[in-house]
């Protein structure tokens, strides 16, 4: 055993440098890469390494970064080489949030004042009291000095006014504190608040160590970088539509937030649409069975009796003892919490935004709204129509994104000619293709409808058929001084029975129509340029027929 030992002490010393020194080190927060569920931190830290084999310490790192996924580089004025990295968790008697602590001292102030302050409030008490019990016995002496005929009213007067001019100042000073009390429970509400916004409790941090060995002395540059949850962000818009030119400015900001603990402060920022929490290998797949139903049953059912019977037995052996622990091991064993972040779908696209500028945002989870970028569009001016779910017409733009890059989902902010008309959803808009983004109803065009005919009855020889044909028009008046693009659309009934007969009539719809628009099955869209102070009628007649003695679903009222 001793002979082992000593090789192992010998290999030890042979593999590893020994440390002329421990260089500890603080470091600041510089960049970060945010991600929609977590972020890459990169944390820089400038140290003079003399020359020969040391290790550098970076002391205080937060406790929630990912281990794996700590790397580190270096810059420097002469050569350096650098070792592996390794950590340790360290154990702290106060809390290691930097924020979190400043505002806990701060409350403990306001606490301690509050004490002192309560004490204060005690002596003046006192003093009042005592002004009481002065004035008590001055009254009775003043009694008797009267009967005595020894009263002396210069001293008395001069007496009254001290003792009354020294229970004022305590009955004043009293009022002071009490305000003071108030003032300072309500610093004492606020940082709470500001405290629950960050409150983490750790007292416990990371230490990262990293070997070094310089050929001599040299100002070397560290960044050190991990990745750490509760951070993301989603991308918000800005839509500004300009009616007289057609001209649509679309903006794109950065909502990023973060509860990492830490402020970030003048950092550069990146957004990326990149998820490394998604994993980067794919599952083991497993054998495709197929069987007859039946027997897949008997199966299962055989498979149970089993199970049923293994476990029986294994319950008859156990001790009732293991088994009483391994129910409460069960019962008490914690269970992870799932956190739902939130998710970006970019089709298959990953980029990256560099955000201009440092850049600040807070632990408290706050959002902070960052200009990414514009982007342009070519727009074209409709006036859409949907008589069915609405009397009015709305304004919108058929945008096509330019360049190569697709914009992803997010909420979008709309104007229209500076006026804030309300918020939607933008969905991916790739380039070439064309979206529809509403702005709100056109008052200056009017949309009518009427129904010229809903019957419903008995067809086909003797009757042996249900009926339902209903015809209505639309009428759409453009009271603009310049024409517009006109979009109507209509659905009609789609049969999923061959019993069930669905026809649009010609004679009764206004023709130029598209069918299945969007490949949505009875949707039917007619496209026209309305000129100024002109209004048009747009027609739809359809029937649908259908065995006398069922019933079917689907039909508008």
């Amino acid at each position: 055993m001793r002979t082992a030992l000593s090789i192992l002490t010998v290999l030890s010393v042979l593999a590893f440098p020994a440390y002329a020194n421990t260089i500890e080190t603080d470091s600041d927060i510089t960049a970060a890469t945010v991600y929609s569920g977590r972020a890459t931190i990169t944390r820089t830290a400038i140290v003079n390494v003399p020359a020969g084999a040391h290790e550098i310490q970076l002391t205080g790192l937060p406790i929630g970064l990912f281990p794996d996924s700590l790397r580190v580089e270096g810059t420097g004025n002469a050569a350096v080489t650098l070792g592996a990295l390794s950590h340790k968790l360290v154990n702290s008697a106060d809390l290691v949030i930097p924020r979190e602590k400043e505002i806990n001292d701060q409350i403990k102030v306001l606490q301690d004042r509050q004490l002192i302050i309560g004490a204060e409030m005690t002596a003046l008490a006192k003093q009042k009291e005592f002004y009481d019990s002065l004035m008590a016995k001055a009254s009775e002496r003043t009694r008797e000095e009267i009967a005595d005929f020894n009263l002396k009213p210069d001293q008395w007067a001069s007496a009254a006014k001290t003792v009354t001019d020294g229970y004022g100042e305590a009955e004043k000073n009293t009022i002071l504190k009490q305000i003071e009390l108030a003032d300072i429970e309500q610093q004492i509400v606020k940082l709470r608040q500001d405290l629950d916004q960050i409150r983490t409790g750790g007292k416990q941090t990371y230490t990262v160590s990293l070997p070094v060995e310089a050929a001599r002395g040299a100002n070397l540059t560290l960044e050190l970088s991990y990745q750490m949850g509760n951070a993301g962000w989603r991308p918000v818009y800005d839509a500004r539509l300009n009616t007289k030119t057609g001209k649509l400015e679309l903006v794109q900001y950065g909502a990023v937030s973060q509860r990492t603990g830490e402020d970030w402060t003048d950092i550069a920022l990146t957004l990326s649409t990149a998820r490394p929490h998604r994993g980067a290998s794919l599952p083991d797949l497993s054998a495709m069975w197929v069987n007859i139903a039946q027997h897949a049953m008997r199966e299962m059912k055989a498979m149970s009796r089993q199970s049923f019977s293994a476990g029986a037995a294994m319950e008859m052996a156990a001790p009732a003892a293991l088994m009483d622990e391994a129910e409460s091991d069960m019962a008490t064993a914690p269970q992870p919490a799932r956190m739902i972040a939130a998710q970006i779908d970019t089709g298959g696209f990953t980029a990256e935004y560099k955000i201009v500028g440092p850049s600040d945002v807070l632990a408290d989870g706050t959002e902070s709204k960052l200009l990414v970028g514009s982007f342009d569009t070519d727009s074209v001016l409709e006036i859409h129509v949907k008589p069915q779910v609405s009397a009015d017409a709305y304004l919108a733009t058929k945008t096509m994104l330019k360049g190569e890059a697709p914009i992803l989902p997010g909420t979008v902010s709309l104007f229209r000619d500076g006026a804030y008309v309300g918020q939607s959803s933008l969905p991916l808009l790739r380039p070439g293709k064309d979206t529809a983004l509403y702005f709100g109803i056109d008052d200056q065009v009017e949309v009518t409808r009427n129904t010229l005919k809903d019957e419903g009855g008995e067809t086909g020889l003797l009757g042996r058929d249900n009926n339902k044909e209903r015809q209505v028009i639309t009428g759409i008046n453009n009271l603009r001084s310049a024409p517009v693009k006109l979009v109507v659309q209509e659905t009609v009934p789609v049969s999923k029975d061959e019993k069930i007969e669905a026809k649009i009539l010609p004679d009764a719809t206004t023709p130029g129509y598209e069918k299945d628009t969007d490949n949505i099955k009875g949707l039917l869209t007619w496209r026209s340029e309305l000129p100024a102070k002109t209004k048009t009628d747009i027609k739809l007649g359809w029937t649908v027929s259908w065995p006398k003695d069922t019933q079917i679903i689907g039909l508008p009222n």
